[in-house]
């Protein structure tokens, strides 16, 4: 099971990913989010970083300039959340990871969008990020009932990345219960609610609970 830690801020998180041997560092580049980074921060943690940990630009709706942007700098993949134009598809050179919020309006949009690309725009995007119903709110969905929906052959023919309210208390249960590829975990290791940055000791609970 990979584990990715997202919304990085700081140097000393780095370390704490390097010590636990996580898979993935997410940074964030939204200007809503209180977890939105500078691309020069970014860019100092990602030299932290052992070579081995995957850095993943996270994004909202982004522009292709905005996209080529990422892409042109040390980020392994490019996460999307919102909206994604296919000129990105059409262009991208690194891999895309595509998020869904599971609302019901929204998940139903977005599996059809899916499912209109054509092929070599839909090998472009390697994951599909399923995530609660607002994303970075640290809300966990209701996995039980949503089980079914999340079985679906063009969801299993990607990375299966599960996100939204992951923490060291449930994140076995969502394993044996889903299944996913990856876990994505990010205000389950942080210091509080209104408070920046991870808590060092959350990060080793919830590597621990994962690989149990």
């Amino acid at each position: 099971m990979k584990i990715k830690i997202c919304g990085i801020t700081s140097v000393a998180e780095a370390d704490y990913l390097n010590d636990n041997k996580v898979d993935y560092a997410g940074f964030v580049f939204y200007e809503k989010s209180k977890r939105n980074i500078s691309l020069d921060k970014a860019r100092a943690i990602c030299k932290r970083l052992k070579p081995d940990i995957k850095k993943v630009a996270v994004m909202v709706s982004p522009t292709l300039e905005e996209f080529t942007e990422k892409e042109n700098e040390n980020f392994d993949l490019i996460q999307i959340h919102g909206k994604l134009d296919v000129n990105i598809l059409d262009k991208a050179r690194k891999d895309v990871w595509y998020a869904i919020n599971l609302s019901d309006d929204e998940f139903g949009e977005k599996i059809a969008y899916l499912e209109a690309l054509n092929d070599k725009q839909s090998d472009k995007i390697k994951g599909i990020v399923i995530d609660s119903k607002n994303f970075g709110s640290g809300e966990a969905f209701d996995w039980q009932k949503n089980k079914d929906k999340l079985s679906t052959k063009l969801i299993k023919d990607k990375a299966f990345i599960l996100a939204g309210g992951l923490n060291k208390e449930n994140v076995g249960e969502a394993i044996k219960l889903l299944k996913p590829d990856i876990v994505d975990v990010s205000s389950g290791v942080e210091l509080g609610k209104d408070k920046i940055g991870k808590d060092k000791r959350l990060i080793e609970q919830f590597v621990e609970a994962v690989r149990m």
